[in-house]
């Protein structure tokens, strides 16, 4: 605030500011580089992430709030007649049959749920004989998508034509989706394997909770006993947990750590260099908060543009990872943080330096015009390349000490990252969570809808496959896999459906060793994993001799109701998968009345891999209810999975190590230029190019040396924490130390630094020692 009797200097001061930018280009580009992709990578992240989320909840707004199973036409009009139903959609996922080499999914939609799908041209099938299909279809046959076009197709055994009255455009899909007639359905399922998907009125205002009451009430009133809620209250609210913000909190503070120490160091170097200038402007009756507001101004004067333009690169970023999900109010938020991100950034930075320039006197700057180094008497010595690069070294120890810390910071996050890659085991991964002890595995998909999964288990494929494999040559052992999907309820009216898993003598020693409270005996009736994640998704806090409630269907289809008491809790690490609730396999098997088998890992020897993967291909071939996965296939997968890992954590290396490089590189110049006059000196007493090229070298060396002992410091330990944290979550065997990664850093770092001097000293060749100390 400008009192009336005060003079009004902010348009000096805003004159200064500019001139002094336009003079000093190089710290501009420096200094705008670091703003740009600072602020870039957290528009980038921010607007991602938002869209993620947008796109996520856009998809669910549609979605059901419920679905009764095996139910008929007449039984639509019972749940219409209820008031807090919306509408009701009825389907049925028919079978897959294979055609060529495509497999065929046969469904079947009623109006409603036809009314769902977007993007689709023609008529919805009515006839027998009709069919619709998608756009990947007529690309899997070469053909451009027609309607009305005849195909001929085998799908109730027999070859017939039919006829395409409809077209969902979705190219993209991998899967073959074939939409048949009512009366096409009754002849491959029959009446009554309707799916009934239920629409809620104000589902948005209801909880999960409140939902599942009103599901329960109608399914009452109606007699429709076999129901569930759907997933759309596990998305429909979807938010960042706080574990989400904690990362992405962690990143933004390493990128504004990282940029800021660029910044300031930029900043504080060139204060250094211009204490002659403020003190000239201090002789001359500016003020110390005058000359802070100068400082100031040229930090704000960079940061517009910086901002701008990595707004800007965020943003077609952003486009390119995230292309869908896109709105107004995200990109507002994502900008709005984005700017002040930036600003803080600035402001930050350049706070400190502009102190320091605000607090020379006249006197001190006109007796030292060049503020920042401190020469100090020395003891006769010997002039040689190392002894100058030691004194340069430890006279520029503020300097040099920022461009450490930015390099050591890059080389420690780098590091981190390359000892998550070389840690990582993707066989450990297999082994763990896939298939422990086999080569091979047979199994049911455990994804399939559970009236879908009791019919396929009940079917006991497994118990004529273990007879048949064992007697394949070369096969040591065979290990079974049991499970029954049921609903369970807790004392405390907690319900929900999920698998129960049947454990048998090879998993009591990771049971065991899992073991958080109770004890896994002979009598125990049931045992439950993971109490932190059962907290999280159900606020229930499972103890020992707490009684739960299962229903089931057995091999008749009768419900089963029975009560079991928990024996033993074991945390997740147990070795069986995400599933809560275990049991004794043979108990599993005595309650459901069949062989509920699901799964078989066979054990081959080396020699006869080969030989007994082409005889359990012959094995399955026909039966497509279940598939065949080797080991291989298991490790490529999550090789596959964790790639995106390893490429963000590298992509952050690599953004750092762009800030710590123009941190060196600044640096470097600055050092070079303001010695430039002393390095004239020693060459008109006879230093030669050589020797100075080797003394600047060996300072940059110092630098170079000391920061790769900081990322050895501190990310060794820190990268036999991630590996301990990896073998505890079976995805490797322990720490590996990153031999190739770390050495390809140093070199890049030892040749940059190099290459930089080369370079400037090679620019000194043209001009005369006189030249140079006039400069």
């Amino acid at each position: 605030m400008n009192y009336p009797f005060e003079n009004d200097t902010s348009a000096v001061i805003k004159k200064l500011a500019r001139k002094s930018v336009r003079f000093d280009k190089k710290k501009n580009l420096f200094c705008l580089s670091a703003i740009i992709v600072a602020v870039a990578m957290i528009m980038m992240s921010l607007l991602t992430v938002q869209n993620i989320i947008y796109q996520n909840q856009k998809e669910i707004e549609g979605l059901h709030q419920g679905i009764f199973f095996d139910i008929t036409q007449d039984s639509k009009e019972k749940l219409l007649a209820n008031e807090e139903v919306k509408s009701v959609g009825l389907s049925c996922n028919i079978k897959t049959v294979k055609e060529n080499s495509k497999e065929l999914s046969l469904i079947y939609y009623d109006d409603d749920m036809l009314s769902l799908i977007p993007a689709f041209d023609g008529k919805y099938p009515e006839k027998a004989s009709e069919i619709a299909v998608t756009d990947a279809f007529f690309a899997s046959e070469n053909k451009s998508p027609e309607i009305n076009a005849i195909v001929q197709l085998n799908l109730d055994g027999t070859l017939k034509n039919y006829t395409i009255v409809g077209i969902y455009h979705d190219k993209t899909s991998n899967a073959y989706p074939v939409f048949v007639s009512l009366e096409k359905c009754r002849e491959l399922r029959g009446n009554n394997l309707l799916n009934g998907y239920v629409w809620l009125e104000n589902a948005d205002t209801l909880t999960k909770d409140e939902a599942t009451e009103i599901l329960s009430q109608i399914s009452e009133e109606t007699g429709l006993n076999n129901w569930t809620v759907s997933s759309y209250y596990d998305y429909v609210n979807t938010t960042l947990s706080f574990s989400n913000y904690a990362v992405y909190g962690v990143v933004a503070a390493i990128l504004f750590l990282a940029a800021a120490l660029v910044i300031y160091s930029i900043f504080y170097i060139s204060v250094g260099q211009k204490v002659a200038e403020f003190g000239q402007l201090r002789t001359i009756g500016a003020s110390k908060k005058q000359i802070y507001k100068i400082v100031l101004k040229q930090g704000y004067m960079l940061a517009v543009p910086g901002i701008l333009i990595g707004s800007i690169m965020g943003t077609i970023i952003s486009y390119c990872l995230q292309s869908k999900g896109w709105s107004v109010f995200a990109f507002i938020v994502s900008l709005c943080g984005a700017c002040l991100f930036g600003i803080l950034l600035v402001y930050i930075s350049v706070r400190k330096p502009a102190k320091i320039a605000a607090n020379t006197s006249p006197i001190s700057a006109l007796k030292n015009p060049v503020g920042i180094v401190n020469y100090r008497t020395h003891k006769r010595h010997r002039i040689t390349p190392v002894y100058l690069a030691k004194i340069s070294f430890s006279r520029n120890r503020k300097k040099s000490l920022l461009t450490i810390l930015s390099l050591g910071l890059c080389g420690v996050i780098f590091f981190l990252a390359a000892s998550y890659q070389s840690s990582f085991n993707a066989e450990s991964m297999a082994r763990y969570w896939d298939m422990k002890y086999g080569d091979f595995k047979i199994s049911i998909d455990l994804e399939n809808e559970s009236e879908n999964l009791d019919a396929l288990l009940q079917k006991e494929y497994f118990s004529d496959y273990v007879k048949r494999v064992g007697d394949i040559e070369g096969v040591s052992n065979i290990f079974t896999y049991a499970t029954v999907p049921v609903d369970f309820s807790t004392d405390n009216d907690i319900s929900d459906s999920t698998l129960m898993l049947g454990y048998n003598e090879k998993d009591l020693a990771s049971l065991n060793a899992a073991v958080l409270s109770g004890n896994i005996t002979d009598d125990t009736e049931l045992v439950v994993s993971d109490p932190e994640r059962i907290y999280d998704v159900y606020h229930w806090k499972p103890q020992i001799g707490d009684t739960v409630t299962f229903n089931f269907k057995n091999h008749s289809g009768k419900t089963i109701t029975k009560a079991f008491k928990i024996g033993a809790i074991t945390s997740s690490n147990d070795g069986m998968g995400g599933y809560i609730f275990r049991m004794p396999e043979n108990m599993l098997k005595e309650l459901a009345g069949y062989d509920c088998t699901y799964a078989i890992e066979i054990q081959a020897e080396a020699e006869y891999q080969e030989i007994i993967e082409q005889e359990l291909k012959l094995l399955v071939s026909d039966n497509r209810d279940v598939r065949l996965q080797t080991l291989q296939d298991f490790i490529v997968e999550h090789q596959s999975d964790n790639r995106a890992g390893f490429t963000l954590a590298y992509a952050i290396a690599a953004i750092l190590w762009i800030f710590a490089v123009i941190n060196q590189i600044n640096l470097t110049v600055t050092n070079l230029l303001s010695q430039k006059q002393e390095m004239g000196t020693l060459k008109s007493i006879g230093m030669t190019n050589k020797q100075l090229k080797q003394a600047f070298m060996m300072e940059g060396l110092f630098t170079t040396l000391i920061a790769l002992l900081i990322t050895a410091v501190v990310g060794i330990p820190g990268g036999y924490a991630i590996g301990i944290f990896l073998k505890n979550a079976g995805m490797s065997t322990g720490f590996v130390f990153p031999v190739v990664a770390f050495t390809f850093f140093a070199v890049a770092m030892f040749m940059l630094e190099s290459l930089m001097t080369i370079l400037l000293i090679h620019s000194w060749k043209k001009q005369s020692v006189i030249a140079i100390m006039r400069n």
